[in-house]
């Protein structure tokens, strides 16, 4: 084999190694992805649930008063986001907020 010969294998051998590296990489990058989906996918089921519950009761037992709960909720989930937006922990939130273990989850996710 001459050095031309050489010098060919060599780039094809080394286009081959780009080429499977970024497969690989790629790879990676979409299962993250999926992997993320699937943790807000698993928040999503888990509030549907629970909103479809709180509805239920609200529509067999009447009552408004429920209703300002729930606005006052979405305060609260407001001025979570804020405070973790402003560098405050998850945890040291979570508490004094009074926050749900599935809003937790939520916002734990909207996180990453």
């Amino acid at each position: 084999m001459n050095t031309f010969s050489w010098i060919l294998l060599a780039t094809l051998g080394g286009a081959c190694i780009c080429g499977y590296t970024l497969l690989l990489l790629q790879s990676i990058r979409q299962h993250k992805q999926i992997t993320d989906l699937q943790a807000q996918l698993d928040v999503f089921v888990d509030t549907s649930i629970n909103v479809a519950r709180s509805v239920d009761r609200l529509v067999h037992n009447g009552g408004s008063d429920k209703l300002v709960n729930v606005a006052s909720r979405r305060w609260i989930l407001q001025e979570a986001k804020s405070r973790l937006n402003g560098g405050e922990s998850l945890l040291d939130i979570a508490t004094p907020l009074g926050l749900s273990k599935d809003e937790v989850r939520l916002l734990n996710t909207q996180l990453h």
